[in-house]
């Protein structure tokens, strides 16, 4: 068989240099945020670094991308290059994963790694709106990511139980008890940004949007969908442009947009009103639906698309999960990424034809929502990009796997972490969200692995044999 090196996601290319050697506990060189942040992560592992020359030297190259790493360990030396400081970050994520004690000192395998990633988008989403995840817990899965190199973490701030993030424009949203401080969103955000990882924040409209509802309905309606009016539009925009000035490093912001209950419109005369404002007009029709599905699919991408645009001029890129229909796919810019969970609303396949980047969120394997409602290692070991499975029986797929052509409008994929259960199957929260902690360590690593890697370069057995090392590595960082 041939010999593998125990990192996870597997790396691309490497190659023994010699015998195992002893590498003293130095280092100096460029990028020195990323060099702090792996001290940090040392010390923590045993490790004490101090600045100065003869162990690791690490070195900015022109000639390799922003993502890319080179990791050459011979002769008790260590040089990582790379093309930016987020290879930097790679490449020290695998350094912690190759790092031995013996006899009091630093040993290391003398292999040369060569290492980028396929996907540029590889994601874990947690729930902080039906449970609130203490900030340290979180860093914990900012420690997770930075491990498995996992670039972004997706925050579910908002949904119909709550509003977990202050609010200057709407401070009556804060929900009492269930959301974080400004203080806490900092650190947060400095602890990410300081190993690598990018936060993915979302405020979840027009639907899962109760609680904007409870507290303004003279701005967002009462009903089961935020009113199609000027004022709720111009209220979520205001959300957005807040949440965008709170994350001025994440390059993303997610505006929702799933599972909305579109009938509620119907009913609603100002919605209707402001439609007519708007061009949508309630005897307009469409192919194959009713006059009023087609209105509420114009009401819904109108809605998207004003949020998006208000998100693309703070200079972040729009997200927005599936739940538009693709009658509409014109009205919504192309900037924004697509979150695909089911296909109910469309497939993947129109999506990427008409210009969208999608982000592959499968429910079969990529959700959990502890306790009851997860999947194997092997099942997410197995899966893929390309590769979309569902329980949703309205899901042309519902019973069995679609398995797409890879196409470049696929960006990545992500592990998603649903709080509907946490609070309310465990004898405590914490107990709970312990729960979902472990079932997340177990899993992410082999999402990692195929986002990392589009074609699988390991096998099952492989994979879980490095897990285990790997474990015990994000043992130490999170203890």
């Amino acid at each position: 068989m041939t010999e593998k090196l125990k990192i996870l996601p597997t790396p691309k290319g490497w190659w023994k240099n010699g015998e195992n050697c002893f590498v003293e506990e130095k280092i100096c060189g460029d990028f020195e945020g990323a060099r702090a942040a792996f001290c940090e992560d040392a010390k923590r592992c045993g490790f004490d670094f101090s600045d100065g020359e003869g162990g690791i030297y690490v070195e900015k190259d022109a000639a390799m991308e922003r993502g890319e790493y080179k990791l050459c360990i011979k002769d008790s030396k260590v040089l990582l290059s790379s093309g930016g400081e987020e290879g930097a970050h790679y490449g020290f994520a695998t350094l912690l994963q190759l790092m031995k004690k013996y006899d009091g000192k630093l040993l290391l395998e003398s292999v040369t790694v060569c290492d980028k990633p396929d996907c540029a988008y590889r994601g874990l989403l947690v729930d902080c709106a039906r449970s609130l995840h203490p900030a340290a817990l979180m860093e914990k899965y900012v420690d997770m990511c930075r491990l498995y190199k996992i670039k972004y973490l997706h925050i579910h701030f908002s949904d119909d139980e709550s509003y977990a993030l202050p609010s200057k424009a709407f401070p009556l949203l804060t929900t009492e008890g269930r959301s974080y401080t400004e203080d806490d969103i900092a650190r947060l955000r400095s602890y990410a940004s300081s190993r690598g990882v990018s936060i993915v924040p979302e405020i979840d409209t027009p639907g899962h949007s109760t609680v904007l509802q409870q507290k303004y309905p003279e701005v967002f309606g009462d009903k089961g969908i935020l009113k199609f009016t000027q004022s709720a539009i111009d209220g979520t925009k205001q959300l957005y442009r807040e949440l965008c000035e709170l994350f001025p490093e994440s390059e993303y912001i997610h505006i929702g947009g799933d599972e909305s209950r579109l009938g509620w419109w119907i009913d609603c005369p100002e919605s209707e009103a402001y439609g007519r404002q708007c061009g949508y007009l309630p005897e307009d029709s469409a192919p194959g639906m009713s006059s009023a599905e087609y209105l509420m699919l114009r009401y819904l991408a109108h809605f998207i698309a004003e949020n998006a645009k208000t998100v693309i001029s703070c200079g972040k890129k729009p997200i927005v999960w599936e739940g538009f229909h693709k009658i509409t796919n014109g009205m919504i810019p192309k900037e924004c990424s697509v979150m695909v969970f089911d296909s109910s609303y469309q497939l993947t396949s129109s999506l990427v034809s008409d210009g969208f980047d999608v982000i592959n969120c499968s429910w079969l394997p990529t959700y959990v929502v502890t306790p009851t409602w997860f999947y194997s290692e092997s099942d997410c070991f197995d899966w893929d990009i390309c590769s979309y499975g569902t329980i949703n029986e309205a899901s042309p797929y519902c019973g069995g796997m679609m398995r797409l052509p890879y196409n470049s409008h696929m960006i990545g994929g992500q592990l998603s972490s649903w709080g509907d259960t946490v609070e309310k199957s465990f004898e405590t929260p914490a107990v709970g969200r312990s729960d979902e902690f472990e079932k997340i360590r177990r899993r992410l690593p082999y999402i990692s692995e195929n986002t990392w890697n589009i074609s699988k370069r390991t096998d099952f057995d492989s994979a879980a044999d490095t897990l285990c090392a790997a474990d015990k590595v994000l043992d130490a960082l999170t203890r």
